[in-house]
């Protein structure tokens, strides 16, 4: 495995639950009224969706990187769907901190999209520099 792609693990399993600890305990020190015993099911769910997507995106590096992109995309929608989905079922199943529970998602959501495009643009950048180089 080269350096590259173990930089890119260490940044999945590291940062992302660092950023979701870091931000649970701000909620349950500053803002204890908005903090909710489900909290740390949001920040999970995108790291292992985010863990996911690096082990589809490192399968089709290595048997089909023309389809790369595509399945990025695709997996983006996939996620974005999957998110709505399981909101919805979060407000109709519970009726105490529907806004919390939606606003701390839609956040994790934009963060994690931000993050995964960046990455994503390091991995084709790389990606691209070794098809240029062989």
């Amino acid at each position: 495995m080269n350096k590259f792609i173990l930089k890119l693990i260490i940044s999945l399993l590291l940062f992302y639950p660092v950023v979701g600890i870091a931000v649970g305990l701000v909620l349950y020190e500053y803002f204890p009224m908005h903090y909710f015993s489900l909290y740390p099911v949001i920040p999970g769910y995108f790291s292992i969706l985010g863990t996911i997507l690096f082990c589809v995106l490192l399968y089709y590096r290595k048997n089909n990187p023309q389809k790369t992109t595509k399945v990025y995309m695709i997996f983006r929608g996939f996620k974005f769907l999957l998110t709505i989905g399981a909101t919805l079922l979060f407000i109709i199943t519970y009726e105490d901190f529907e806004y919390e529970f939606s606003i701390t998602t839609a956040g994790f959501y934009f963060f994690y999209i931000i993050t995964e495009t960046y990455l994503f643009t390091r991995f084709e950048r790389e990606r691209v520099a070794k098809c240029k180089k062989d």
